[in-house]
């Protein structure tokens, strides 16, 4: 008598990747979509992406592209010159 195996057979894989042809409208809210593709059918590919260090996926932490550049200033200290004097105009009615 021979014995069986204590191994499980592993599920079936998955394709590793989705791949669906839709209406780009349906994305709307979800993608920015160029204006190029706007109302148009669209193939939507997702592959995995498993190094969470190189690619950060929370919007708000990313901020705005000026905040990117905040504080990245490296050479001589910046000050403002005088303005000058400036002309008077009438007030607004």
């Amino acid at each position: 008598m021979t014995l069986q195996s204590l191994k499980r057979k592993k599920p079936p894989t998955q394709a590793g990747f989705v791949r669906q042809t839709m209406h780009s409208d349906r994305l709307e809210g979800i993608l920015k979509i160029p204006h190029n593709l706007k109302h148009r059918m669209v193939e939507v590919i997702l592959l995995p992406f498993d190094d969470d260090t190189a690619f950060n996926t929370d919007q708000k932490a990313e901020g705005s592209s000026l905040k990117k550049f905040a504080g990245a200033w490296a050479g001589e200290l910046l000050a403002r010159e005088d303005q000058g004097t400036y002309e008077v105009r009438e007030e607004l009615k």
